[in-house]
């Protein structure tokens, strides 16, 4: 059986979804599907739900056959998780092989193809949706633009991991062949921008409340915008990729083939649109909640005012639910999978004072640390619980540090880096108010305007835009402005700076680090990874910190793209990424 019949003829269970739910005698058929509205949004709903993916730590064993028990930020300079388990600890040792990547990370491609059972679900409704009678043209229309947009996304997915991938447009028929082989890297990015382009025509520019997690023209409009960025960046925008396949007229399905700067102008463009159609739709950066709180208050607060786009994949989960039990640092309640992770000091360095200038760590350490941690840009306490904060109701004191008798502060187990990652963790998640709506951001304002400087300063240098689009993100959190005089060159380095700090934890360094192709730079996926180990003195400084190496990670540079899964590939026709 080939590789397409699994992954585009997906089971009568995985197509219909809940259409199984049925009455005894009664058959569920497409056309039963398409017979009425109320059926169509069944249809619509269900899509969704194979369609939009999640940056949290999710038990979505039903549709994957396994959980994601921890953020991709472990595979990254980001964090260490506190257990060694997790599969995405693979990467840091480049145990990335064809036979353990989507389980350890594309869990959407392994055994139920979710990212194909989704584009056949986009292309079932876009091949059926007009012969529903009844429907308002308007609900028509917007129907269709949903469909091109979970499609784009889905392609999109795949194209960030693995390059060029087979394009599927249509809904299948038994007569067709379904041996279809990749597509280059330029016709999948075309392909995609032609989805976004027909979504932002077709899809409203908001919904009623009741509607949250549906995809808008802002949602299509930011779509268009990172695949364009990621499209520009030096890992697909060059002559010569990061490894040559096998053989070298195959290297347009991980690369364009060639340099093109307009490429950058493209990215930039798009991006600019975004923030131009922000304000009319009541989308706006978050700024009215105080420089120490603006930024915690875009994860805590649902469907506030700078979310473009979320998953809506469950209500509200308990402390020991997914993914709060994947997120909650170890020891702070009980009953939880006892995870967590903690920032490593190779990430901490990246921030800055309050006054703009660089933080000094000593190599060896210092008594000196809660200053340290008082002085660095406020956005770092709304992503950490540091020792010897209060953490809520619950917890007056974070005891994350190793006692005078050397043993274990309560919070202290699991602590590989010194600092709690606490980012999406709402404060208010208690013993006594233990549940929560997770507000899982797949697009947020605040990317567009580094999307824009990023891409405007390739394109154009470090004109004013591109100096404005980041000041008024580093604005809102109190942070000064750039320094003028900044040459293209050190830009690029500040503001990829700015958005490892704004959107940390947010699924974008992984593919960033890609994009950009610095992973083999010394402590960013290989070298030496360092923490601190807190200790507590008998009397004022409370706390003093130990510089140490916790390990020393491993990269290998075919893992710029994931490898396709071997038996797939075994199949004949889709060529594997080089170096697997």
């Amino acid at each position: 059986m080939s590789f397409v019949t699994l992954i585009l003829l997906p089971s009568c269970e995985e197509m219909m979804g809940d259409f199984l739910e049925k009455a005894p005698g009664v058959d569920v058929t497409e056309d039963t599907i398409f017979s009425s509205q109320v059926q169509v949004e069944t249809f619509v709903a269900g899509t969704y739900r194979y369609g939009i993916h999640s940056i949290l730590p999710r038990n979505e064993r039903n549709y994957t056959g396994l959980p994601r028990y921890t953020t991709t930020s472990i595979a990254t300079d980001e964090s260490e998780s506190a257990v060694t388990w997790p599969g995405l600890q693979t990467w840091n040792v480049a145990d990335v092989t064809p036979d353990n990547c989507s389980d350890n990370e594309d869990l959407r491609w392994t055994a139920s193809a979710l990212r194909f059972v989704a584009i056949r679900r986009a292309n079932i409704l876009l091949a059926r949706i007009d012969q529903v009678n009844g429907l308002d043209p308007a609900y028509v229309s917007q129907v269709k633009g949903e469909a091109k947009f979970i499609r784009a996304l889905n392609y999109f997915e795949l194209l960030k991991r693995y390059g060029g991938v087979p394009i599927v447009d249509k809904k299948f028929e038994l007569t067709d062949d379904f041996n279809v082989p990749r597509s280059t890297v330029k016709e999948v990015v075309d392909f995609i921008i032609k989805d976004c382009d027909d979504a932002i025509a077709l899809l409203p520019d908001v919904y009623p409340s009741n509607y949250r997690g549906r995809a808008t023209k802002g949602a299509a409009l930011m779509m268009k915008s990172r695949t364009l960025l990621y499209a520009a960046s030096p890992l697909f925008n060059t002559a010569t990729p990061y490894l040559s396949m096998d053989d070298p007229a195959n290297n347009t399905l991980i690369c364009y083939g060639n340099y093109d700067g307009s490429r950058w102008q493209a990215a930039a463009d798009a991006a600019k649109a975004v923030i131009d159609w922000a304000p009319s739709e009541g989308i706006a950066l978050i700024t009215n909640q105080g420089t120490d709180k603006n930024y915690k208050y875009i994860f805590e607060v649902n469907d506030n005012s700078e979310i473009i786009l979320a998953s809506k994949p469950s209500g509200t989960r308990t402390i020991t639910q997914w993914p709060w039990t994947g997120l909650m640092p170890q020891r702070f309640y009980s009953g939880t999978w006892g995870m967590g992770y903690t920032m490593t000091l190779n990430f901490l360095k990246k921030y800055e004072k309050q006054d703009g200038t660089a933080q000094t760590w000593d190599p060896v350490g210092g008594t000196d640390l809660i200053q340290k941690y008082n002085e660095l840009d406020l956005r770092f306490k709304q992503t950490c619980a540091i020792v010897g904060s209060n953490w809520n109701s619950d917890i007056a004191l974070v005891s994350s540090y190793i006692k005078q008798d050397g043993k274990n502060a309560p919070h202290n187990d699991g602590n590989v880096c010194g600092q709690w990652i606490t980012k999406h963790i709402p404060r208010t998640l208690r013993q006594s108010a233990n549940s929560a709506m997770p507000n899982d951001i797949i697009f947020r304002l605040a990317e567009a305007y580094l999307n824009y400087a990023e891409a405007l300063n390739e394109a154009q240098g470090p004109v004013p835009a591109a100096y404005a689009a980041v000041n008024i993100i580093r604005a809102r959190s109190g942070q000064p402005d750039l320094p003028p005089g900044l040459n293209k060159e050190e830009f690029r380095e500040r503001v990829r700076n700015e958005r490892a700090i704004e959107l940390f934890d947010e699924d974008h360094r992984l593919w960033d680090i890609r994009r950009w192709m610095i992973a083999e730079q010394d402590g960013v996926m290989q070298g030496n990874f360092y923490g601190l180990k807190i200790y507590e003195n008998p009397a004022p400084p409370d706390f003093r910190y130990e510089v140490y190496k916790f390990e020393t990670r491993l990269w290998n540079r075919r893992m710029y793209l994931h490898p396709f899964r071997r038996d797939e590939v075994l199949k004949g026709y889709l060529i594997q990424n080089p170096g697997y």
